[in-house]
C-alpha cells in the first residue's frame, strides 16, 4: 500500500529527531512536499524502513538522494513477492526436469528429428558439447549416432 500524505508527513516529522537546518513553517510545508515527491510513491513499509535506518544511521537529516540511497537496500516481503518467488523457483525446476529428460533420451537415442528441431538453441549447444547432437552444414542438429555397447561375446573375444 502507497504511503499517504498524513502517514508521510508523521514520518518526516520523526526524523525531526536528527539535526536539519532550521525552516519556518512555509519552509517545513514545502519541504514535506518536496519529499513526498521524490520519495513518497513508495510502499509504507519502505518509508518505514527509511526512517528507522535513518533513525540509526544518519547524523543528519537526509537529503532526498540520501533518502533513494536508503531505499534502494529496501526490499519487498509480503504474500505476493514470496508466491511470485515459489513461482519462478516451481518454473526453474520445470525446465530443469524436461532438459534433464530430454538430454537422457537423446542419449538413449529416443528422439524425433521433429523434437531435435524443435528444441531452444541454447539446449541443441549443449546437447552438441555433450557429444548428443551433431551440427550439420547447413547449421541444423542431427542425432549423433554412435556404435551400441559391446555385447558380451564380443567382450569375451576381445579378451
Amino acid at each position: 500500500m502507497k504511503a499517504d500524505g498524513q502517514f508521510f508527513a508523521k514520518c518526516l516529522r520523526m526524523l525531526d529527531a536528527l539535526p536539519r537546518q532550521k525552516t519556518d513553517t512555509l519552509g517545513g510545508e514545502l519541504r514535506v512536499r518536496a519529499y513526498e515527491i521524490a520519495i513518497g510513491q513508495r510502499p509504507k513499509e519502505a518509508i518505514e524502513f527509511l526512517v528507522t535506518e535513518a533513525l540509526r544511521n544518519c547524523k543528519f537529516f537526509p537529503s532526498t538522494s540520501e533518502c533513494n540511497e536508503i531505499l534502494s537496500r529496501w526490499e519487498r516481503n509480503d504474500d505476493a513477492l514470496r508466491t511470485k518467488r515459489q513461482a519462478e523457483v516451481a518454473v526453474r525446476r520445470e525446465k530443469e526436469a524436461r532438459f534433464d529428460e530430454l538430454m537422457a533420451r537423446l542419449d538413449a537415442g529416443d528422439v524425433s528429428q521433429g523434437e531435435i528441431d524443435a528444441m531452444p538453441p541454447r539446449w541443441q549447444e549443449i546437447a552438441e558439447t555433450r557429444s548428443l547432437l551433431r551440427r550439420e552444414a547447413g547449421g541444423g542438429y542431427s542425432l549423433r549416432l554412435r556404435p551400441p555397447p559391446p555385447t558380451i561375446d564380443e567382450t569375451e573375444q576381445a579378451a
